[in-house]
């Protein structure tokens, strides 16, 4: 990844590894995407659940093949519970993660998409979903 391919803050948008990590044990036996999201949060409460939903459903729209990949970077409040049910979503919840930095490497880390972005979710931010769903159409037509 280079610095050329970062396209927009936020959100952000980078070519991703687009690798089949099916020889890999679970959590990673699945099939590339098209798009990865990757959400560090800290005790966002139910804007959580709120942010992905309507981040799940602009996609959805968009027909893009997408998984999203929530992190809790030191997070107390039980967001993380929040996400249980929804379709396309890994959570990472673990004591070892206790700062954004780390929850967004472990994020990128984990991705599988042919491109990947991550977005803030915070108390105070909404994911604006249509945003992060035209810079992805943007970068998409740049290459």
């Amino acid at each position: 990844m280079t610095h050329r391919n970062l396209l927009a803050v936020p959100p952000v948008v980078v070519a991703g590894p687009a690798r089949d990590l099916a020889p890999m044990p679970w959590p990673y036996a699945v099939a590339a995407v098209e798009l990865s999201v990757v959400l560090p949060f800290q005790n966002p409460g139910r804007r959580l659940r709120e942010g992905v939903e309507r981040l799940a459903e602009a996609l959805h729209s968009q027909q893009i093949s997408f998984e999203v990949i929530a992190v809790a970077a030191g997070s107390y409040d039980g967001s993380a519970q929040t996400l249980a049910g929804l379709p396309h979503i890994r959570v990472v919840d673990s004591a070892h993660i206790q700062d954004m930095g780390a929850a967004m490497h472990f994020g990128f880390a984990m991705a599988r998409g042919s491109w990947i972005c991550f977005a803030d979710v915070d108390p105070e931010t909404e994911v604006d979903a249509y945003e992060l769903v035209e810079t992805f159409h943007t970068a998409r037509e740049k290459v």
